[in-house]
């Protein structure tokens, strides 16, 4: 008879539990894996506030663990592995399928490459959690056309737009300004690659201090100057934000956002013209960003762990996420699972 799988479970806004589940049961072409640890995200925050997810679903898509039973029908992959889900395939924990607040997770389906991708022992359990955040900065940047000569803007630097940083940072890019109302995040930017850090509580005026750094450039149309900023990360999900970027932008720059919005926003589309604006939305990523995300972290191109303030057993799950909701007190929080 299987033994209990202790899981962390959501049953409603506000409303994470503990409980004991079933151990998940191999199947021909599925895998079981030991969770090593497990971030909080901020969509896992979103859900946690909002909802958007069935009652009763496992949460937690940023995980690594050790393959405990492998399918007759998997091909190479073996008990004893290390691995990361890239959880997009099945919405491992995202509501469609358990996720990595538990002891032990199923992944069907299981291909290599794929959906489980092998991690080497040089990568630590905190390092594997936070593949998958680092994956998600990286593929925002991998979809904005980019050169070493561009002047960025990460606006937000929760965890999120610091693995961005770090991403941007390992390829080359060097001026980078960051900007948050939280010191204690603004010294990770700067720890993580970035030139440059603002606090719009402190700092005064964000269009001037682009300007002290990266110059200004003429309007299309005439009207006046503006500031010399070729890029933007937009990560902070503040609807007032989002316009602020648009009109800091330079003639032809470029705004990726990766933040999930829940207010909507107005915003003059004129901005958009005027300038010849490239705005898109980055979301998910590809099979190959996060190969290069595994490939960084091995390699020590990067490493993404100082942002993580606080760990906790996974018994303790509704304090974890109480702490990872209060953004004044933790930046990234991970869960120990075994």
């Amino acid at each position: 008879m299987k033994g209990k799988n202790t899981s962390g479970v959501f049953q409603g806004i506000h409303d994470i539990r503990v409980e004991e589940r079933e151990q998940p049961t191999i199947t021909n072409d599925s895998v079981i894996l030991n969770v090593e640890a497990t971030g909080i995200c901020g969509t896992d925050l979103h859900i946690y506030h909002e909802g958007l997810v069935p009652s009763g679903s496992v949460l937690g898509h940023e995980f690594c663990g050790e393959l405990v039973e492998v399918g007759a029908e998997v091909k190479d992959l073996k008990v004893g592995d290390r691995v990361v889900v890239n959880p997009m395939y099945n919405g491992v924990g995202l509501g469609l399928s358990p996720g990595g607040f538990a002891n032990q997770v199923r992944i069907v389906n299981a291909q290599l490459g794929k959906n489980i991708l092998k991690i080497p022992e040089s990568i630590t359990t905190d390092k594997g959690a936070l593949l998958e955040p680092l994956t998600v900065g990286l593929a925002a940047i991998n979809k904005t056309d980019m050169s070493a000569a561009d002047n960025v803007l990460v606006s937000g630097c929760g965890t999120i737009g610091l693995v961005t940083i770090a991403a941007l940072k390992s390829k080359g890019i060097e001026n980078i300004i960051a900007t948050d109302i939280s010191e204690k995040r603004l010294e990770l930017a700067k720890t993580l690659g970035a030139k440059y850090t603002f606090n719009p509580s402190t700092d005064g005026d964000l269009k001037d201090f682009i300007v002290k750094q990266y110059g200004e450039v003429n309007a299309l149309d005439y009207s006046g100057m503006l500031p010399n900023l070729t890029t933007v990360f937009e990560c902070t999900g503040v609807s007032a934000l989002f316009t602020q970027c648009l009109d800091l932008l330079a003639p032809d720059g470029k705004m990726t956002v990766l933040a999930i919005y829940s207010k909507e926003t107005t915003m003059n589309p004129n901005s958009v013209v005027y300038k010849r604006l490239n705005v898109q939305g980055s979301l998910f990523y590809t099979d190959e960003d996060f190969l290069e995300a595994i490939s960084l972290v091995e390699t020590g191109k990067v490493d993404v762990t100082p942002i993580i303030t606080h760990h906790f057993p996974l018994d303790e799950l509704p304090k974890a996420f109480e702490v990872q909701a209060d953004s004044g007190q933790s930046v990234k929080v991970v869960v120990t699972c075994n």
